[in-house]
């Protein structure tokens, strides 16, 4: 049954729903009657009922809906949120230029726009002082891990670390890190600066990463 049903929804109702918005916006009783003619052999091809079985019960017993409402709104939907068609109000009260437009793409890339107090590819220096965070990512035979801790001056104030799959990469271990740091960071009240013991992005094309001056201390453990 279930093979059914697949087919008629992704083949009939596709052929029959083609044009739906120019004549099935309002469907008419002659409309209706002749969209559940040829939908209850299908019914029937699905359920195995009796032939003598009507249209009404058959879709109720496979919660299948009407054919002329449901090609109703998939027209509906279309006028409304791809042609932006203005309706009549027995069908909708929906104002098409007040319905919001989907994003389709950024016109510039959002990092021509990072002031450069919100992140750099530079390293940061022998800092020492104040809140910091850093990430690391790395993996060997045993497995991968990913890290980050906070420091305050010279205290560790909080520390996370996890174990991915052994089939993810370095690279994927660090953008996690980086990311958990990111969340952590966005929660803590004061500002504070995030180091990554490597560039990602440059490891991604580079066999042989560049290493920044910040690593993290040896008192946190990532076990692989």
């Amino acid at each position: 049954m279930s093979h059914r049903r697949i087919l008629y929804k992704t083949v009939t109702e596709r052929v029959l729903a083609h044009g739906a918005v120019a004549w099935c916006l309002e469907p008419t009783v002659r409309i209706a009657r002749k969209l559940s003619t040829i939908q209850h052999p299908f019914l029937l091809a699905i359920s195995g009922a009796y032939r003598t079985t009507s249209t009404a019960a058959l879709q109720v017993i496979l919660s299948i809906p009407p054919l002329h409402l449901q090609l109703q709104r998939e027209a509906l939907g279309t006028a409304l949120f791809r042609l932006r068609l203005p309706l009549s109000t027995n069908v909708s009260d929906i104002d098409p230029s007040e319905i919001d437009e989907k994003a389709t793409g950024w016109s510039t890339h959002p990092s021509e726009h990072l002031s450069p107090t919100q992140i750099s590819l530079d390293a940061g220096g022998n800092i020492n002082t104040g809140l910091r965070i850093y990430t690391d990512g790395s993996k060997t035979e045993r497995g991968v891990g990913a890290a980050f801790c906070v420091l305050t001056d010279v205290n560790i104030t909080y520390r996370w670390s996890t174990r991915p799959y052994l089939r993810n990469t370095v690279f994927q271990a660090e953008i996690l890190a980086l990311l958990k740091a990111v969340e952590h960071a966005v929660s803590l009240p004061t500002q504070q600066l995030t180091y990554s013991s490597r560039q990602p992005s440059q490891h991604q094309f580079s066999s042989k990463p560049k290493e920044s001056q910040f690593n993290c201390p040896e008192n946190l453990q990532v076990t692989p």
